[in-house]
C-alpha cells in the first residue's frame, strides 16, 4: 500500500511538469507574460537583429551575439516559459505585487543552471530552491523556477508537487481570453479586474477611495484580455481575445467595447489609401470621452480643454453622430509629413440638420485654442525652464538644448494645425489639411471596397467590431530617416540618425502590410490580424 502511494505521488508530479507551466501557477495573475514553442520566433527575431546591426556596421558584434544568445533562448524560452506578476499579502494588510517565472530547460543548457542554484535551501516535496540576493531560486527535472517572494514561490511548488489549491489554467477568468486566444509563440494576458481590486484596496487604506473611483470603475470593466503571435514564412499571425467585465459599473465603456455595427465607408475612402482603422463607435462614445475630459480639464496646464469647450462639444456631438468611424492616412504619406497633414476620419452622420448646425460654432472653437497653444507651450516651458535645467554643467546643458529642439518642432507643428471639415454621403469627413480634405472628397477615383487586394484580405463588414487595413509603405532609405531627424532640430536626434539609420530603414522595409478584423459574440470581443514581414 506504501508503495502504491509512492508511485501514485509521483506519477502526480510527473504530470503536473509535464503540463502546460500556467496550469500549476497559482491563480490570481495580474499579468504573464508567455511563450510557446517559441524557438522559430527567436531565431527570426534575431535574424532581423543581425541583419539591422550589420546595416549600421556592426556585423562581428551581432554576429557574436547571435551564437552565444541564440542557443540559450532555444533551450530555454524556446521551449515554454511563463513570467507573472502576482498581488501577494503583505504583514500591514495591503498588497504588493511580485514576480514568479518558470521555464523549461532543454538538456545541453540544463548542467548550467543546476550549477547555479548552489546553497542548501529549502525544499517543498522534491523541488528544491535557495536564496540568491533578493530571488529565491530552483531547479528541478527539466524546469527552472524563481520568485522575488518566498510565499509565493512555494505556493507554486506546492501545486506542483500535487497539493489541492486554486490553479491558475483552471481558472475562469484566465481561460476565457487565453483560450480563445489560442496557443501563441508569444503570448501576453492582463487581468484588468484582478488589478482595478488592488488599487481601491491601496486608495482605501490613503483614504481617497472616491477620488479615483471612475478610474478604479473603468479599469474593472476591462476584465481580462489575452493576446500573442506566432511567426510565419509570410509574416507574423496574432489574435488578441478581450473579456470585459459584464458587472463593471462602468456600464458605457461596456457598450462602447462590445458595439458592433454594418460598414459602408469603405465606398468613400480612397481606393489607394496607405492605411485605415475602422471601429464600431457607439452613440455614446464621444459622450463618455467628454466626461473624461471635464474631469481632466482640473489638472490641464495648457487651458486647452477650457479654452476649446471641447469636453461639451463632444457631448453635444453625441447627439448626431452615428456608430462608425475611420481614421484614413492617405497614398502619398512621407517621412517628411507630420502625419496629420495626410490623415483624414470619417464619422457616419445620424441627424445632419444638428451636424450642421453645430460643427462650425465646434470648429471655431477647437480653432482658436489650437492657435493659442504655441504661446501658452512657451510659458510653460520658460516657468519650468530655470528649475529643470538649475544644475550647470556640459550635460544640463545639453538636455536643455534637446528640450528647446523638440519644445520648437512641437510648437512649429502645432501652430500649422487647422481643423477643417465637409459632409459626403451621410458621413463627416475631418482633416488638419485642406489638401487631405480635397483628396477624401474626389469623387473622380475608385473606392476601397472595389480595391481587388483589399477584397483579397476578406474582411466583414457586416455585424463587426471593425477592421483595418494598411498597404505596403514605400520604400525608406537611410538617408530619407537621416534628413527626418535632422530637420528635427534636435541635435541629439540627429546623432541618432546618424548612427542607427540604416539598421532602422533595414527593419521598416521589411514591413509588407495587414489586415485585422474584430468581432463580438456573446461579449468576447476577437481580433485577428495577420502582418507581412520578410524576415530573410
Amino acid at each position: 500500500m506504501k508503495h502504491t502511494l509512492m508511485l501514485s505521488a509521483l506519477i502526480a508530479v510527473s504530470t503536473a511538469t509535464a503540463a502546460p507551466l500556467t496550469q500549476n501557477l497559482p491563480a490570481g495573475a495580474l499579468v504573464t507574460l508567455e511563450t510557446h514553442n517559441a524557438a522559430s520566433a527567436f531565431e527570426r527575431l534575431l535574424g532581423v537583429v543581425n541583419s539591422a546591426a550589420s546595416a549600421i556596421g556592426f556585423e562581428d558584434e551581432a554576429d557574436e551575439m547571435t551564437d552565444g544568445v541564440g542557443p540559450l533562448l532555444r533551450e530555454t524560452l524556446g521551449q515554454e516559459a511563463v513570467l507573472g506578476v502576482f498581488s501577494v499579502g503583505t504583514p500591514a494588510g495591503g498588497f504588493s505585487p511580485e514576480l514568479l517565472a518558470v521555464s523549461r530547460v532543454g538538456e545541453q543548457t540544463r548542467p548550467l543552471v543546476t550549477a547555479m542554484v548552489k546553497g542548501k535551501g529549502a525544499a517543498v516535496g522534491r523541488f528544491r530552491f535557495v536564496r540568491q540576493k533578493d530571488m529565491f531560486v530552483g531547479t528541478a527535472d527539466d524546469l527552472v523556477y524563481l520568485s522575488t517572494d518566498k510565499t509565493l514561490l512555494m505556493s507554486y511548488l506546492a501545486r506542483l508537487s500535487g497539493r489541492t489549491a486554486p490553479r491558475l489554467g483552471e481558472s475562469a477568468v484566465y481561460t476565457a481570453p487565453s483560450r480563445a486566444a489560442g496557443e501563441q509563440q508569444l503570448g501576453l494576458y492582463l487581468n484588468f479586474s484582478a488589478m482595478a481590486k488592488m488599487v481601491r484596496g491601496a486608495l482605501a487604506k490613503e483614504l481617497v477611495p472616491r477620488l479615483f473611483s471612475p478610474l478604479v470603475d473603468a479599469l474593472d470593466t476591462l476584465g481580462q484580455y489575452a493576446a500573442g503571435f506566432t511567426t510565419t514564412e509570410q509574416g507574423l499571425e496574432a489574435q488578441a481575445a478581450h473579456v470585459p467585465n459584464a458587472q463593471g459599473k462602468d456600464t458605457p465603456l461596456y457598450a462602447i467595447l462590445t458595439h458592433t455595427t454594418d460598414f459602408q465607408v469603405q465606398r468613400l475612402i480612397p481606393a489607394d489609401a496607405q492605411s485605415v482603422q475602422a471601429t464600431a463607435c457607439a452613440s455614446e462614445s464621444n459622450g463618455y470621452v467628454g466626461r473624461w475630459l471635464t474631469r481632466l480639464d482640473l489638472v490641464d496646464p495648457t487651458g486647452f480643454l477650457t479654452d476649446s469647450q471641447l469636453a461639451s462639444h463632444l457631448e453635444r456631438s453625441a447627439r448626431y453622430l452615428g456608430d462608425e468611424c475611420a481614421q484614413v492616412t492617405l497614398a502619398g504619406n512621407r517621412l517628411d509629413q507630420d502625419g496629420l497633414s495626410s490623415t483624414v476620419t470619417y464619422q457616419r452622420v445620424r441627424d445632419m440638420a444638428a451636424a450642421q448646425a453645430h460643427l462650425p460654432e465646434y470648429v471655431a472653437a477647437l480653432n482658436t485654442a489650437i492657435q493659442a497653444l504655441p504661446d501658452t507651450l512657451d510659458s510653460l516651458a520658460g516657468a519650468g525652464s530655470a528649475s529643470l535645467f538649475k544644475p550647470a554643467g556640459a550635460m544640463s546643458g545639453s538636455l536643455q538644448r534637446s528640450t528647446e529642439a523638440q519644445l520648437g518642432s512641437l510648437k512649429q507643428a502645432v501652430s500649422q494645425l487647422k481643423l477643417v471639415y465637409a459632409f459626403r454621403d451621410g458621413y463627416l469627413i475631418t482633416a488638419f489639411s485642406d489638401q487631405a480634405l480635397k483628396a477624401a472628397l474626389a469623387t473622380d477615383q475608385p473606392v476601397l471596397a472595389d480595391d481587388p487586394a483589399f477584397q483579397a484580405a476578406g474582411l466583414k463588414m457586416d455585424g463587426v467590431g471593425g477592421w483595418s487595413y494598411a498597404r505596403r509603405p514605400g520604400e525608406v532609405s537611410d538617408s530619407d530617416l537621416e534628413d527626418l531627424l535632422r530637420r528635427s532640430n534636435d541635435p541629439q536626434a540627429a546623432m541618432v540618425g546618424a548612427l542607427f539609420a540604416g539598421g532602422a530603414a533595414d527593419i521598416i522595409n521589411r514591413y509588407q502590410g495587414m489586415s485585422a478584423q474584430t468581432t463580438v459574440n456573446d461579449g468576447l470581443i476577437l481580433t485577428k490580424s495577420s502582418i507581412g514581414f520578410t524576415w530573410e
